[in-house]
């Protein structure tokens, strides 16, 4: 009797995102690294190491909640499912999202920059934002993967969905309020009064809708990519 070999991805033991670990990840670094590095030469360039520790410091702020949600996505394979746990990281994640998409209000900052410079530090500049940007989308992906088997297809969008009008509406605490994600735990009445306070001002619900919904069907085309990249993976080949 004879048996017909299969790999791992016709037996549905190796799924293509697992098969190749960290590809994403490694993507990532390498932008940042990229960004790091012509932030760098263009202080050496100018001197003018403000430009470093801003953009250095926003992109930080982007990575912290990816970090959130690797962080529970290994908790859960391994097989920790504490509700608790779930709930206090997917807010840790929520209230930091928006420093993801923040750095491209960053971009806001090259009417300043000195003639000279003008195209490296555009160039910098939007290397940065790009990279938050896909730290954002990649983080959400996460997220998305992580609560849909418990909450269902059409509430799992329900909830990306308002997770990118809430973002929309952190940059607009970030960028006009100058408030920060950690202000939730420093100043948390002084925070609530300025979002309490928020709907008088009609750029604040401008910003907030503008943002929100670009972000939203940004991360859409982001997870069709994603998924139909991976279901190619499955399609025979003659």
């Amino acid at each position: 009797m004879h048996t017909i070999a299969t790999s791992p991805y016709q037996s549905g033991m190796i799924s293509p995102r697992d098969a190749r670990p960290g590809k994403g990840l490694r993507a990532l670094a390498l932008l940042t690294v990229i960004g790091l590095g012509l932030v760098t030469t263009s202080c050496l360039l100018t001197g003018n190491w403000w430009f470093f520790i801003m953009l250095t410091w926003n992109l930080f702020l982007a990575w912290f909640p990816l970090g959130v949600v690797l962080v529970l996505r290994d908790l859960r394979q391994s097989g920790f499912k504490h509700r608790w746990l779930l709930a206090g990281g997917l807010a840790t994640w929520l209230a930091f999202l928006p420093n993801a998409p923040y750095i491209i209000t960053d971009l806001f900052h090259i009417r300043n920059v000195d003639q000279p410079l003008l195209w490296f530090d555009t160039m910098a500049l939007f290397v940065f934002a790009l990279t938050g940007l896909l730290v954002g989308l990649y983080s959400i992906l996460i997220v998305h993967r992580i609560i849909r088997p418990s909450a269902g297809n059409a509430l799992t969008w329900a909830l990306i969905f308002c997770s990118q009008i809430l973002s929309g509406f952190g940059i607009y605490l970030g960028r006009v309020g100058r408030w920060n994600s950690w202000d939730v735990l420093t100043s948390p009445s002084a925070l609530t009064i300025a979002i309490a306070r928020a709907y008088h001002d009609h750029l604040s619900l401008k910003l907030t809708l503008a943002y929100g919904l670009v972000l939203f069907l940004m991360y859409v085309a982001f997870y069709w990519y994603i998924e139909y990249e991976n279901d190619a993976v499955h399609l025979p080949h003659d």
